[in-house]
């Protein structure tokens, strides 16, 4: 039997390349035949390609879908409406994420919808295309219970498993990676706090009013914390130049992102991670750091943090003062997260839900 693998799998985003490279290696290292939707807009990016080691062996998206056997849909936060408005905007949407299901559905191959995320959904054509590929597929898991109520709510009659973020998973595949970059160890005796470089001007702008006055005050008061800079995505120049600046006087060092295990390697050295992203969170809760999360989409991250028990970690990045990340940042500076290793076996359904090769 041979897998397509499709999701959000068409830039450089850290949490979905994460993904890609977890599914891609289980399936190869038992020896099936695998392939990433190849659309030249929408299929796998030269970013993925370059770093998961993967070779297209058919570009033609359709004679590929044609060869396969079954479509499997990696998680990601995707089966969710446009966040623009416009019929226009909605087209895209479906043609980045459905038009390979419908082509599987017309010709009566499998489906799998493994730990999406799902909704919040309103009436609108995406959501009608999204409730019947649903209730086609074989499977349908989805990464928390929020995201099986809006299923529900929706129309989803397919049975709906709940997991977890199968991110939490990615400890396993950092042990045996080849590196392609110079590790990052931490000076010894030295404390690291890594701020996430957003690359959003609006994002940009409430971390430097409801953040940024927190973490100088903290590293006045804690001069034992080196300052790191990071982001999640390509091309920040002027980001990480921004943040440098307003954070001069306490000499960050700036790791620019090229390389999605080359950032899971320098969270390792982390002792505190700040973050208004998902999966930066995920990767540093796995591995064991003190993380606050001040997310820009909030309902997503919020999810997470309820399910791993760390809700009050996490503060829509809208809302929060300096005066409570400061607090937050003293409460727990040397309380590290801990994910369960239910939760851990649970995100790895996601990956046994897969269908086996014939034979």
């Amino acid at each position: 039997m041979k897998l397509l693998l499709h999701g959000a799998i068409n830039l450089s985003n850290f949490g979905d390349y994460l993904f890609a490279k977890i599914f891609y290696d289980y399936i190869k290292d038992r020896g099936q035949d695998v392939d990433f939707y190849t659309h030249p807009q929408y299929g796998i990016s030269s970013f993925f390609r370059r770093h998961l080691g993967y070779h297209m062996r058919e570009k033609n998206c359709k004679l590929l879908m044609a060869k396969s056997d079954a479509l499997i849909f990696i998680p990601g936060g995707y089966f969710v409406n446009s966040s623009k408005k416009g019929l226009l905007s909605q087209l895209r949407h479906i043609k980045r994420y459905l038009f390979p299901a419908l082509y599987f559905m017309k010709k009566k191959k499998p489906i799998y919808i493994l730990g999406v995320g799902a909704g919040p959904f309103n009436n609108s054509l995406f959501s009608c295309l999204a409730r019947k590929i649903m209730n086609y597929a074989t499977v349908v898991y989805v990464r928390n219970e929020e995201s099986k109520k809006y299923c529900l709510e929706l129309g989803v009659t397919t049975d709906i498993k709940v997991t977890t973020d199968t991110a939490i998973l990615i400890e396993n595949y950092m042990k045996d990676e080849p590196q392609s970059f110079s590790p990052f160890v931490k000076p010894a005796g030295q404390k690291a706090l890594m701020l996430h470089v957003n690359g959003d001007a609006q994002t940009r702008g409430m971390m430097f009013n409801n953040v940024i006055p927190a973490i100088e005050e903290f590293l006045s008061n804690h001069t034992e914390y080196q300052l790191y800079l990071a982001a999640d995505g390509m091309r920040m120049e002027k980001a990480y130049k921004e943040y440098a600046a307003a954070l001069s006087k306490y000499n960050p060092i700036s790791f620019e992102y090229d390389d999605p295990m080359q950032l899971c390697q320098r969270i390792s050295q982390m002792d505190i991670v700040v973050t208004p992203k998902l999966h930066v969170g995920i990767v540093s809760s796995v591995l064991g750091k003190s993380v606050l999360s001040f997310p820009v989409v909030p309902q997503k991250t919020q999810r997470f943090y309820r399910q791993i028990g760390e809700q009050d970690r996490c503060i829509p990045l809208a809302d929060v003062t300096p005066v409570e990340v400061l607090k937050l940042l003293e409460e727990k500076k040397n309380s590290y997260i801990s994910v369960s290793s239910e939760l851990k076996s649970l995100a790895y359904e996601n990956l046994k839900a897969l269908p086996m090769k014939e034979g």
